[in-house]
């Protein structure tokens, strides 16, 4: 399973703002999360698939073609470090910080 954050630039819809675009990214099976952001870029999608082609595909034939979508960028997870809330390095046993008097 590959995982990625992706960044998407959209134009704003008369009436429905960012919600219509969205809503319709979010609705892929692919898209694991959603969210409206300040900066650069208006959407942070985080995604999912069986590969960096499968991601890849996704991005440039599913998010890319959608109207009011002005650009895209991508970054793969390559190693986790920390996910929710509990560290995840390699060959750390369960993960948790020991604990010390």
């Amino acid at each position: 399973m590959v995982r990625a954050v992706i960044e998407l630039k959209i134009t704003p819809q008369r009436e429905t703002g960012f919600g219509k675009i969205a809503e319709r990214v979010s609705r892929h099976e692919q898209v694991e999360a959603c969210f409206l952001m300040s900066g650069a870029y208006d959407l942070l999608v985080f995604a999912k698939g069986e590969s960096l082609q499968d991601v890849a595909q996704f991005v440039a034939q599913d998010l890319a073609t959608i109207e009011g979508v002005l650009s895209t960028a991508t970054h793969f997870m390559l190693k986790t470090y920390k996910a929710g809330g509990v560290l995840g390095f390699d060959g750390d046993g369960d993960g948790r910080l020991p604990v010390t008097p």
